[in-house]
């Protein structure tokens, strides 16, 4: 991609990152239930027994301060339960777990003095059904503090019970907000490497195309890359884009992540089978696809050959830089081809016979 092009398509995702406010650095918000499974939708939290049922605000949070500077942050907490609640409040890490972006909770271990500088206006504190409980959450950042800091700041009853494992702790019945904190100083790097770009097959008979980035981040600070997917045929250029990372999702430093964008804008299109609202899965966990024909798209029917031009943009602390990537891939319908063939011939045959029936006649 020539350098003038990718500085307009720069220019073009810094007006609409501005427009979403993608300059701040996003935080994510995230609700744990039993063994740790991590969201970012408003959040809730309930016990086997169905007797706690918390939600949290899904309002992004991110905290950016100086070296000996005090932030705070207020966080939100809803009983939707039938009656009243003693919570309390804990405080955790996370870590990076595995590459899908799922957080990985810690409790605090040895050297973990960043604990030390958090304190919230009420410990614990009594919340009635349908009620909306304020927390204040201060931090007192040390003149010797750099870089990161991940808490997840978790609700939980007053008389809690926790299972711990090799990997992770998880808090029963327990929503957790995850907190990043950037303490910015002078030699903060940011760098994020491209390892692989690629889409799950060579071949599609139809579309989604699923596209699949893994970006590793060697700086010492999180980030949140964000882009575009321009997809091409031939010289018809940027014909469907791709919006790559939407969530704002952060790249914790020393770590990979995965993420994953679909192109589904085509006809005829295999979309997940709903049944009751809810997707279904066959027995190995694998989403059922039904194929959709949809007539009024039909002016969208893929084919031939396609190339991907991932563009993302992340803030290295100085100027936005440009992270690419390239992939090449086939759209063959060849059921839609097939018949189209078929009944060619049948008409060719029949025209064969009807011309020839034609001039037997003409030749008595």
């Amino acid at each position: 991609m020539a350098d003038e092009e990718i500085q307009i398509k720069i220019q073009k995702l810094k007006i609409k990152m501005q427009k979403l406010n993608i300059k701040s650095i996003g935080l994510f918000i995230a609700l744990l239930f039993l063994g740790g499974t991590f969201f970012s939708p408003p959040v809730s939290a309930q016990t086997d027994e169905g007797a706690l049922n918390l939600v949290t605000s899904p309002i992004p949070i991110s905290l950016i301060t100086e070296p000996g500077s005090t932030v705070s942050a207020q966080l939100r907490v809803k009983n939707a339960g039938t009656k009243t609640e003693t919570l309390q409040i804990g405080l955790m890490k996370f870590g990076a777990y595995e590459e899908e972006g799922k957080p990985k909770l810690v409790d605090r271990e040895k050297g973990d003095d960043f604990f030390d500088w958090v304190s919230f206006s009420q410990n614990s504190f009594d919340v009635a059904p349908n009620e909306w409980k304020a927390i204040s959450a201060t931090i007192n950042v040390p003149k010797d503090a750099a870089f990161g800091y991940y808490y997840a700041i978790t609700f939980s009853r007053a008389q809690k019970e926790t299972v711990s494992g090799p990997r992770q702790t998880a808090i029963v019945g327990a929503t957790a907000t995850l907190v990043l904190l950037e303490v910015r100083v002078p030699n903060a790097k940011r760098e994020v490497e491209v390892l692989e770009f690629s889409g799950d097959h060579k071949f599609y008979e139809f579309l989604p195309v699923t596209f699949t980035v893994k970006l590793k981040n060697k700086g010492n600070v999180h980030v949140a890359p964000r882009g575009n997917i321009f997809i091409s045929k031939g010289k018809n250029k940027d014909l469907a884009i791709v919006e790559m990372n939407p969530e704002k999702g952060n790249l914790l430093p020393d770590s990979n992540r995965i993420f994953e964008a679909k192109w589904i804008d085509g006809f005829p299109l295999y979309s997940p089978k709903i049944e009751n609202g809810k997707e279904i899965h066959d027995t190995k966990g694998n989403l059922v696809y039904n194929l959709k024909w949809d007539f009024s798209q039909t002016h969208k029917l893929r084919w031939g050959r396609y190339t991907a031009n991932m563009l993302l943009v992340y803030d290295d602390g100085k100027r936005d830089q440009a992270i690419e990537g390239k992939v090449s891939f086939w759209v063959i319908p060849w059921r839609i081809f097939g018949g189209s063939l078929i009944i060619a011939l049948l008409a060719l045959v029949g025209l064969r016979s009807t011309v020839k029936n034609l001039w037997r006649k003409i030749s008595k």
